[in-house]
């Protein structure tokens, strides 16, 4: 079963103090990871804002498994995250940076690809190291109750939804399925696109997955390294 998995965090909403605690972290972080932010790499990167980088890779993972697995039970030590490194040639805009990551769970071998931003992270994750026909969004929007999160990232889903299969037309809606995951629809007809959905703070994101080619060049897909667009909350 194909499926999908994707996560956001807003930096400005999470808790500094209580995340830079060992009795937070430790419940998030393996030993091994603990040590990938001795690496250079990290050197200018505010350790909790490494904790909720790995964290939205690990989240990212849970979604992605958890509709396979329905009463997979979220557990962050055990999906552990085994490289995470900054592609060469590839140059965010501003402040903007960008990790490709190899993660290890139950569930198999994921590979993430994360964009960290001055005020949010938000990444996405695949098994294929290529992230063949996986698209991803996010956008920051006004509202942060949960009502207005989830309508706003569904709204935008829908948008590049509509964009891609534009014979589908206004016909087009996601709902969750039997297993509480999002799918989209056509009608009363599933079209059998896994959809993964996020919201935290002032940011939304979505990644989906199209098995079949469209008429968009593939090379603009990829979230966090060929394009761009739970965190605590999820849609």
């Amino acid at each position: 079963m194909i499926s999908a998995g994707n996560d956001i965090v807003a930096l400005n909403a999470i808790d500094r103090q209580r995340t830079v605690q060992p009795r937070f972290y430790s419940k998030i972080l393996s030993l091994s990871e603990k040590e990938l932010y001795s690496r250079t790499l990290f050197s200018k990167m505010p350790f909790e804002h490494f904790v909720w980088l790995l964290w939205s890779i690990k989240e990212s993972v849970y979604k992605y498994c958890r509709r396979i697995e329905p009463d997979l039970i979220f557990s962050p030590t055990r999906i552990v995250v085994r490289e995470l490194d900054e592609p060469p040639g590839i140059r965010g805009v501003g402040e903007v940076a960008f990790y490709k990551g190899l993660v290890h769970s139950a569930g198999g071998i994921f590979y993430s690809r994360t964009k960290v931003h001055a005020d949010h992270i938000s990444t996405v994750v695949s098994p294929d190291k290529d992230f063949d026909g996986v698209w991803s969004g996010s956008a920051s929007i006004d509202r942060t109750d949960r009502a207005g999160q989830s309508a706003s990232v569904r709204a935008l889903v829908l948008d590049k939804l509509s964009f891609l299969l534009p014979s589908h037309g206004d016909e087009l809606r996601i709902e969750k399925n039997l297993r509480d995951c999002p799918v989209v629809y056509q009608g009363k007809k599933e079209l059998g696109i896994p959809v993964s959905l996020a919201h935290h703070g002032h940011f939304i994101a979505y990644s989906f997955r199209l098995e079949h080619e469209t008429s968009c060049d593939p090379s603009e897909a990829v979230h966090g390294v060929r394009a761009s667009g739970s965190s605590p909350d999820s849609a």
